[in-house]
């Protein structure tokens, strides 16, 4: 059945499966997330013809509330010398919003027609009562199709669930891709709602009923009402405002600190880690830096490989889809240092050999450029995959999907957006030195 396309499904952190459990063959499992995401790599993945190529992203408005502190947080020492970073928050920008049909105000759930018998005793479980049990199941209200049945939840009974009662029928609805607002929630990986939203554009009246309506989702606040939230929108340009807010996302702002007593040579030598294929040497840059008085740190951008250093903290543009999928976590991850990104680790079972050829899997601690594959517990699929940066900082790319930047997070946060319900732990494979590109490619000058 063709899923509707519509912005959130742009929203979900999806991205391709590696196979793991076949990586010793190399060969490729068929990917968990493409089994249950028949369109992934149509709809998904091309971006309309008319989005334009711009992709910095959209600083949120920076007036702060008076309760909120910003604080800058100093890295625990290591290898990689002192680090200091803060939080900051991304919006996709508008012209990107604009192409996508926002969702129907019509709340709806979804389920198998097979499983419809079994419906009125998981709503019971969940806690609901015989009043909206029998609104749900009302033949008046139920539709069936060959395959689904869709249940139109009344919209008072729905703002009137718990959080508790949420959860346990939306980890339910959540199986299902069709309720792409459940299998993939607005997740506020701080839980805390009035942080994340505190410099958006959000009616206090639309915060409230976000709150109202959110759940736990392992360590993270989820939010799957979208439909409701929309009804609440006075007119066209405050929903697209709304839709703006909810694809948010918090990323990193590093700041590596250099002092007369940094040992430089130390320093370079963890971060000239994995294949050198620099276009500079930054020892000079940062000795510069040090002599300057009142300059005292860098953007670690600066030490970052070209490839990553032009994608961070944007999203991905029109171009990107030319070959007909986009960049998702695992093309981040390998193309790490390569300085043109190759296009061949787009396809699965080109970048499982990439990884079984140049790759050696390694334990913690883990080293800048490590590639950190999240794996699923049950068979094996590597359903993540980001690059360490230092002290738990990692380059990331949430989703194969055009509103998922490019950013750092600390990595109990990733881990909170996947691996919410204890579904797979995390591996770490490092490079061999080899380049993932001819060696003619990096001959300097080019």
């Amino acid at each position: 059945m063709p899923q509707p396309f519509t912005i959130r499904r742009f929203l979900r952190s999806s991205c391709q499966a590696i196979g793991w459990a076949a990586l010793c063959e190399a060969s490729l499992h068929v990917c968990a997330n493409d089994e249950i995401h028949p369109p992934l790599l149509q709809a998904d993945l091309l971006v309309p013809a008319t989005v334009a190529t711009q992709s910095a992203p959209v600083l949120a408005n920076s007036k702060p509330a008076k309760s909120h502190v910003d604080r800058v947080t100093k890295s625990k020492q290591g290898p990689w010398g002192t680090l200091e970073y803060f939080s900051v928050f991304l919006e996709a920008p508008t012209n990107l919003i604009d192409e996508f049909p926002m969702p129907n105000s019509k709340p709806r759930w979804v389920f198998p027609l097979g499983e419809l018998a079994d419906l009125p005793a998981l709503f019971r479980k969940a806690g609901l009562d015989d009043n909206f049990i029998s609104a749900l199941m009302s033949p008046t209200t139920l539709v069936k199709d060959t395959e689904m049945a869709y249940l139109f939840p009344p919209q008072p009974m729905l703002e009137a669930m718990t959080p508790a009662q949420r959860q346990v029928i939306y980890a339910e609805l959540r199986r299902y891709p069709i309720n792409e607002f459940h299998a993939d929630p607005v997740l506020v990986v701080s839980g805390d709602a009035d942080e994340w939203f505190r410099t958006a554009s959000l009616r206090p009246e639309l915060l409230a009923k976000f709150k109202q309506m959110a759940y736990t989702r392992g360590q993270a606040l989820a939010f799957s009402d979208l439909p409701v939230l929309m009804s609440y929108a006075r007119d066209e340009a405050e929903a697209k405002t709304l839709m703006k807010a909810l694809t948010r996302s918090r990323a990193l702002m590093v700041k590596l600190v250099l002092d007369e007593q940094t040992d430089l040579k130390s320093i370079m030598a963890y971060w000239s880690s994995g294949p050198d294929l620099r276009r500079k040497d930054p020892m000079p840059l940062l000795q510069s830096i040090i002599d300057v008085e009142g300059s005292n740190r860098i953007d670690i951008v600066h030490m970052l490989p070209p490839l990553p250093r032009k994608l961070l903290m944007t999203y991905p543009d029109a171009s990107m889809g030319k070959d007909g999928i986009m960049p998702d976590c695992h093309w981040t991850s390998l193309n790490f240092f390569n300085y043109d990104a190759q296009p061949y680790l787009l396809d699965s079972r080109l970048a499982t050999s990439a990884v079984l050829e140049r790759f050696d899997a390694v334990d913690a601690p883990y080293k800048y450029g490590d590639i950190l594959f999240f794996l699923d517990s049950k068979n094996g699929d590597a359903f993540h995959s980001c690059v360490y940066i230092a002290d738990d900082i990692v380059f990331t790319k949430n989703g194969r999907n055009v509103l998922s930047p490019w950013i750092f997070m600390k990595l109990d946060d990733v881990k909170k957006i996947y691996l919410f319900d204890d579904n797979g732990r995390v591996q770490a494979f490092r490079s061999k030195k080899t380049p993932l590109v001819p060696a003619t490619a990096s001959l300097p000058g080019r």
